[in-house]
């Protein structure tokens, strides 16, 4: 009860990149971690679930993502869903889908590096203001 309160609140106060991230990273740790059936399924099924809410939200009216960004991503999640559907079948390797994540996570990483480096307002020296 305590961990899903904490859980709850550390997901409030992030945002929405973090909370990306998170969910990247948790998906790649199941996958990672699937030894037996039953964690394979959970893990695939989590990594369809997530592909899932993103591409639902890539859709949204309010998303103000790029078009061709969003088509690309899209793209993605479909074929990350087909693959993860395929997995589930097979003993095929999860290694292509935990690299698309890291690819994601990267991705993320550098869009919150660039977010958070300022940019110096024209005629402005750094380091004075």
């Amino acid at each position: 009860m305590a961990l899903a309160r904490y859980a709850a609140q550390q997901n409030a106060a992030a945002g929405p990149h973090e909370i990306e991230l998170r969910a990247f990273r948790y998906v790649n740790g199941l996958l990672a971690a699937a030894a037996g059936t039953p964690s394979r399924a959970t893990a695939l099924h989590k990594t369809h679930q997530l592909w899932s809410l993103l591409m639902a939200d890539l859709t949204l009216p309010g998303n103000a993502l790029p078009p061709a960004l969003k088509g690309q991503l899209v793209s993605l999640g479909l074929w990350a869903q087909r693959e993860s559907m395929a997995r589930l079948s097979d003993r095929g390797s999860l290694e292509p889908l935990m690299a698309l994540h890291r690819d994601m996570i990267a991705g993320l990483e550098a869009q919150a590096d660039m977010r958070s480096v300022a940019p110096t307002p024209p005629g402005a020296i750094a380091g004075t203001a």
